[in-house]
């Protein structure tokens, strides 16, 4: 993922808002949400992190208010792209050397991490759904275009287009066919 204007991502993650709200009220409410406020502080934070701009420890504190308020951990050091969607907030944690590609949704009580200390942290594909309660572990590998079943715990990589589900997760069928 290369490095993209700050404004550019911001929008791009504003019109991911905007595709489930309609009017002004619907978009303020969606700028005004946790997820929104979560990944704005992450993504200001991470535009210094790529310049090598030191934040600390400011930037601590406001990633601690943003967890402590929204119940959502980004660190400035992953890589998200842009049209990241947060649906629901509340026990999301994504660990500092995770990689989600572009227009991803993220809903409540996921975890992006890695296997106690060890293992590596997920690397997420472009339009990727991960369904609530949703833990990938590891150093695994989730295809573009793929869905992560609610409360599935992925341990292995999944192929593009395809549906993980249970726990562990088992790979189904095509997510075209679903």
């Amino acid at each position: 993922m290369n490095s993209v204007p700050f404004w550019s991502v911001v929008q791009a993650d504003i019109e991911r808002l905007q595709e489930s709200v309609s009017g002004g009220r619907g978009f303020l409410s969606g700028l005004l949400s946790q997820g929104f406020l979560a990944i704005f502080t992450y993504r200001f934070f991470h535009w210094f992190y790529e310049r090598h701009v030191p934040t600390q420890p400011i930037r601590f504190l406001f990633e601690r208010i943003v967890e402590i308020t929204t119940g959502i951990s980004i660190p400035a050091k992953a890589r998200i792209g842009k049209g990241l969607r947060i649906h629901h907030f509340g026990g999301i944690i994504i660990h500092s050397e995770a990689v989600i590609g572009e227009g991803c949704t993220i809903h409540q009580g996921v975890t992006l991490g890695d296997l106690g200390g060890w293992g590596g942290a997920p690397c997420v594909g472009n339009h990727v759904f991960i369904g609530a309660g949703a833990k990938l572990l590891g150093n695994i590998t989730i295809g573009d275009g793929s869905r992560i079943g609610a409360n599935a715990v992925v341990l292995t990589s999944v192929p593009p287009h395809c549906l993980a589900v249970g726990v562990p997760a088992v790979i189904k069928n095509s997510t075209k066919d679903v």
